[in-house]
């Protein structure tokens, strides 16, 4: 089966290609071989794809989407050549789930911890259904393309719609996680190319970076993380090698997003009444 063209751009491409870098060694580190993604977001235009690369790379993943994004999630994903065993849910509430306690090995998401102004009953949603760990990613208010996007929010009078910005900070998502009983392991920057992150683009819009190129150059200028071309691109290859090997504090000032990493114990007690019956099966996905 052949993957269907998506062009990402090489921002999008990127950004997806190194947080799953993050996720996959974490996961590695700690055992992990079932994962959620709670509340799927978009990268680049496309809803639903974040967790791609894990289920490229053999894990057995399952997503969570909002009814809005659902079914442009199953078109993208349909045609995703991966090994793991992947579902996609239909699913509106990020902090009650039908999940079992300790289901997934690995729980995670993108840019969901930031829009809630109590962010804590999420992570301990998250602690509930994970067996080993909790893992949120922010969009970094440091960099420069997110200061810039704020004034052009106000300038263009649009309401902000990224979060609260002391829930984009790791000092916030480390002291959520001790809150809810988890044991930090590990935070830090993810994602960082030497271009300033442009936050609102989409797919086919200003991530691609040629718009106003002719057809011939645009054609040839495509990016599709799910793509082993991609993947294996000297580009991508330079840029994660640069980002890998940077200081951590210099990560954590330039990268697009931050992120924290926690454990949880195995005496912690749940938080919610158990639920083995999962969901039902016309809310499934299944691939």
């Amino acid at each position: 089966m052949e993957t269907i063209r998506i062009n990402e751009g090489i921002g999008g491409a990127y950004e997806r290609i190194a947080y799953s870098n993050m996720l996959k060694r974490l996961a590695r580190q700690h055992n992990c071989r079932t994962v959620l993604e709670l509340g799927a977001t978009y990268i680049a235009g496309i809803p639903g794809f974040n967790s791609c690369l894990l289920a490229q790379d053999g894990f057995s993943v399952t997503v969570t989407v909002h009814s809005r994004d659902y079914a442009d999630t199953l078109k993208v994903w349909e045609n995703v050549p991966f090994k793991g065993e992947t579902k996609i849910i239909e699913w509106n509430d990020n902090l009650k789930t039908n999940f079992s306690d300790g289901q997934f090995d690995l729980v995670w998401n993108h840019l969901a911890f930031e829009h809630y102004k109590n962010p804590v009953p999420l992570v301990e949603e998250m602690k509930r259904i994970s067996k080993n760990l909790v893992v949120n990613l922010t969009l970094s208010p440091f960099n420069i393309g997110f200061p810039l996007h704020w004034l052009s929010h106000k300038i263009n009078r649009k309401k902000w719609d990224h979060g609260y910005f002391k829930n984009t900070l790791i000092s916030t998502m480390e002291k959520t996680h001790r809150k809810a009983g988890l044991k930090h392991i590990e935070s830090g920057g993810c994602d960082v190319p030497p271009w300033m992150d442009t936050v609102d683009a989409q797919m086919g819009g200003t991530m691609t970076y040629l718009d106003y190129s002719p057809k011939f150059v645009k054609d040839k200028w495509v990016w599709n993380s799910a793509l082993s071309e991609c993947q294996k691109s000297r580009w991508v290859k330079m840029l994660w090698n640069w980002e890998k090997n940077m200081p951590e504090w210099f990560r954590r000032l330039s990268a697009h997003h931050l992120y924290t990493a926690s454990k949880k114990s195995n005496q912690a007690k749940p938080q919610f009444p158990n639920n083995p019956q999962g969901l039902p099966d016309n809310q499934a996905g299944n691939f």
